[in-house]
């Protein structure tokens, strides 16, 4: 067989006879084995990778085969194929031809390098990537994307990105120029900084967003404010703001101290009633047997004292806004009459006989469970529904402890301003003080404490011993509330029977009797 032909080809070839040995090699295929080739020799040990040496498949079938990366003894990579000879229709051999591709597969190893390094540079970018296809659809994102946007239980990719945030390619557009704009995602309407950047030959595009922590601020008065950036309370504050524009009434429910009444004035403030009055009738603070005069008004000679006609909260709230708060302390019988008055408008003034009317929007507020107290029959079923048209319910400062530090800063800044005060701000160890505190009076206690705190400060700084004191005096009058509330219950229990009281308590009687006189019992 004539192989001169195969001489002078860019691709390496070899004859291997029946016997396993080389008896032919071309320039290429030398330049490749180098010193590991010999004429006369066995193949066996040239191609260290190929671990079950085909020849024999291909003498027995008679078809060739070919493999994409072998080994050699030298290191060298090449892209083979072995085919078999006939001489008279007697297999006499096989034909081998392989190229090298050292430089392709260190290439490819370069880029799975590169593709690992892009994969752990991306997750570790702390906003989210999406690589776009020019039609804006999702190719590839980094793990944070999912998080950021809310979507981890859905995959996204084939997504196209209008469907995801709300905003077109056009939209993301002027490219390479980062701006602010607001994304909708399952979380809510946010806001993000986004940049736009094309891909090389328009094969798409690169979408950084990130989801800014968002300060919300609505000031209601010169030193008023509700400050936020606890995801919950800015949802609440948007639903405020949309019910502001509709005159339906409104419950705020939420634990003392966490800013229902500004909340009131805020929808108020924000409603088409704005330039009408606001007027807030406190239900806990005032007597009973004065409540219903307070509200309704009365004319002269109604009771003992009444020597003038007076209007009510009621009317002086005509045009504007009704805020009844801690609605859950008002006597049965005073519900009555606010349930005419949410129904009709109408109402009369105490010991008078006129009907008059008033357009009045009502938001009331509790700290306690209404739906609790019309178990016990001491709330108005159809009056909680009318009042709880729409529902806000306010967090507890435990539970949106990232605002503290917000609020530190404005409260010091309100009662600096009012003090004339060189004042700096609170320590980095007296916030971490205040950050581990429970507050259980909230917003409220927390701006006692700052007020207390810049008064008796002696520097420019509160630090952590200017707060301590209160903090401590606090728990410990929280646990004298717990052993007061233990010691009753167990007294009822035993019918007042102090000694037995003692033992089920497991301290002395005279220990007790003391107890008893410390809180006030």
């Amino acid at each position: 067989m004539n192989l001169e032909a195969f001489d002078n080809i860019f691709d390496a070839v070899l004859f291997i006879d029946k016997n396993l040995r080389v008896i032919y090699a071309n320039k290429s295929a030398r330049y490749i084995l180098g010193k590991d080739l010999r004429l006369g020799d066995t193949c066996k040990g040239l191609f260290s990778s190929c671990q079950s040496c085909p020849f024999s498949l291909v003498e027995e079938e008679g078809e060739g085969v070919q493999i994409y990366d072998v080994t050699l003894e030298n290191g060298k990579h090449v892209c083979w194929s072995m085919s078999p000879v006939f001489e008279r229709g007697e297999f006499i051999g096989v034909l081998e031809v392989f190229r090298d591709v050292s430089n392709v597969i260190f290439y490819m190893e370069e880029v799975k390098k590169q593709k690992e390094f892009t994969e752990v540079v991306l997750n570790s970018i702390v906003e989210a990537i999406l690589v776009l296809s020019p039609e804006g659809n999702i190719l590839r994102y980094n793990n944070i994307a999912k998080r950021m946007l809310c979507m981890e239980e859905r995959e996204i990719n084939g997504l196209s990105i209008k469907d995801l945030i709300g905003l077109s390619i056009e939209d993301l557009k002027p490219e390479g120029n980062r701006f602010d704009v607001y994304v909708n995602t399952p979380c809510g309407k946010q806001k993000a900084s986004v940049l736009l950047s094309p891909l090389g030959s328009g094969s798409g595009y690169v979408l950084s967003v990130y989801i800014l922590p968002e300060i919300v601020t609505c000031s209601i008065g010169q030193d008023e404010s509700l400050i936020t950036k606890n995801t919950i309370f800015k949802r609440i504050l948007e639903k405020a703001k949309t019910v502001s524009e509709y005159p339906v009434n409104v419950l705020i429910e939420g634990e003392t101290g966490t800013g229902k009444s500004l909340l009131a004035k805020y929808i108020h403030y924000n409603s088409p009633r704005r330039n009408g009055p606001f007027v807030k009738v406190n239900c806990a603070a005032i007597p009973e047997n004065l409540l219903e005069a307070e509200l309704f008004g009365y004319v002269r000679g109604a009771f003992t004292g009444a020597i003038k006609d007076k209007p009510g909260k009621v009317e002086l709230a005509n045009e504007g806004t009704l805020f009844l708060d801690e609605i859950g302390d008002m006597p049965i019988y005073l519900q009555a009459k606010i349930l005419s008055l949410v129904q009709s408008g109408e109402f009369e003034r105490l010991g008078d006989t006129k009907v008059r009317r008033a357009n009045i929007r009502i938001i009331a507020a509790t700290n306690k469970n209404l739906r609790e107290l019309i178990k016990k029959g001491e709330f108005r079923e159809d009056l909680y529904y009318r009042l709880n048209v729409v529902n806000l319910k306010l967090p507890p400062l435990r539970e949106r402890k990232e605002d503290i530090p917000l609020l530190i800063k404005h409260f010091s800044e309100k009662y600096a301003r009012l003090y004339n005060k060189k004042f700096r701000g609170f320590t980095p160890e007296a916030i971490k003080r205040l950050l581990n505190y429970s507050f259980p009076g909230n917003i409220r206690e927390l701006e006692n404490i700052v007020e207390r705190a810049l008064i008796t400060c002696e520097g420019q700084y509160v630090r952590e011993e200017d707060i301590i004191d209160y903090l401590d005096e606090s728990v410990n009058c929280k646990n004298t509330l717990d052993d007061k509330e233990r010691i009753l219950q167990v007294l009822k229990q035993t019918g007042f029977n102090k000694t037995l009281a003692a033992k089920i308590l497991g301290m002395h009687r005279t220990t007790l009797w003391r107890k008893l006189r410390e809180i006030g019992l």
